[in-house]
């Protein structure tokens, strides 16, 4: 954008900077950041109008159960026992919260 007016005089004294009115600066700094947030937003929500049905509690599971342990080598021992029951396990490794209440 060139700056001055149609004689080719400068309208400030710099040669360099030119004035801006107060609609271009509400466009640049209001309208512009706006519009990028309104997009970003409505990107984020398209999941939401995609139609898909979302799992709501009460509803049945249509899917096959998933068992997860974070300690695959503990999933296989039985529940109820002991560590003397096991002589390799110590008594230190079984886990949990104890205290004298």
């Amino acid at each position: 954008m060139a700056c001055g007016n149609s004689a080719g005089e400068p309208a400030v004294p710099s040669d360099t900077v030119c004035a801006v009115s107060v609609i271009e600066t509400v466009v640049v700094f209001v309208v512009i950041p706006a519009a990028i947030y309104g997009l970003l937003g409505l990107w984020t929500l398209r999941s939401k109008f995609s139609g898909h049905s979302r799992y709501r509690p009460g509803q049945d599971w249509p899917h096959p159960p998933v068992w997860w342990t974070a300690n695959p080598e503990g999933a296989a021992r039985q529940h109820g026992t002991t560590a003397a029951d096991t002589d390799s396990v110590s008594a230190t490794s079984l886990g949990g919260a104890r205290g004298s209440w």
